[in-house]
Parts: structure tokens; sequence; C-alpha cells
């Protein structure tokens, strides 16, 4: 059986800023956006009466690496997210140059949770921030060329 990584999933209040935040600070390109209802997306959520609007967004090696989710109908008051909560807590991001995303955070004085870093054996340097509800984005920058430290070195799937 072969497994593969899909999409991370976040729940937004506002998705045209979250998605414009990713797309112009992260450089994320959008790749998709549908409307969702109906009887399916009812019975795997365990909801009545569901709507969302869906934004796929991505990179050129994942195209829908985050899926940013709003919900027209059952929307949720917003969650703080700390890097110590429980569950899921941050998407993460690989770069080989993190200093023009520095640069565009700087220019709308998004705050880090913490970094730029550098760090231990694997990364040269990694930064905590958030999107515009919040939700934490780590980036990790690699030295251009390197292979990431969790790939398979064949180039298959492990």
């Amino acid at each position: 059986m072969a497994l593969y990584a899909g999409h991370t999933g976040v729940v937004v209040q506002d998705l045209e800023r979250v998605a414009q935040f990713y797309v112009d600070v992260l450089g994320l390109s959008e790749t998709r956006r549908v409307e969702r209802e109906g009887r399916p997306l009812d019975a795997l959520l365990g909801l009545t009466n569901v709507r969302l609007e869906v934004v796929f967004l991505g990179t050129p090696d994942r195209p829908a690496a985050l899926e940013l989710l709003k919900y027209v109908r059952h929307p949720s008051a917003p969650v703080p997210r700390n890097p110590n909560t429980h569950g899921v807590n941050h998407v993460h991001f690989v770069t080989d140059d993190l200093d023009p995303m520095l640069e565009r955070l700087a220019q709308r004085q998004v705050e880090h949770v913490g970094g730029p870093v550098a760090w231990f054996d694997t990364w040269t340097r990694v930064l905590y921030t958030r999107d515009p509800e919040g939700n934490i984005v780590e980036v990790t920058e690699i030295a251009p060329g390197q292979p990431l430290p969790y790939a398979p070195r064949d180039g298959g799937a492990s």
C-alpha cells in the first residue's frame, strides 16, 4: 500500500484576507477555488446544511498543500493557537531564501512568534510567524541544493 501526504486544512473566517497572505507573503499559488454543500459534505462532517468556500494553495511540488476552508454556514469563533497548544498547531513550508519573506512580513508589520533562529543540524534558519487569523506558520530555510532532511534519498516514496 502506498501512502502520500495530501493537504493541510485550515478553517478561516476571512478567506480572501488569509489567502492573500499566503500568496503575497509566502509566495504560494492559488490552484483551485470551489464551493461545497450537500449531503456528502453533511454526512462527512456530522452537521446539516453546511456550505463551504474553499481555496487550495500550493507550491510547484505540492499544488494543493494548503486548503483554506470558510464555513459560510456553521462558522465557529476563532481559537487562539500557541506553539504549545494541543492538536494541529502549525503549517510548515521550506525555502532556500528566507530573507525576501522576512522583508514582506516586515512591510506588513507581522510580528513573529519566534525567530528566525539558527537551527541545530537540519535547517539553516527557522521562523515561526502567524497568518492574519493567528494560525502559526513555520518557515524553514535550507541551503540551496541541499536535500530535505526527511526526504527519501533515492527519490522514491519511503
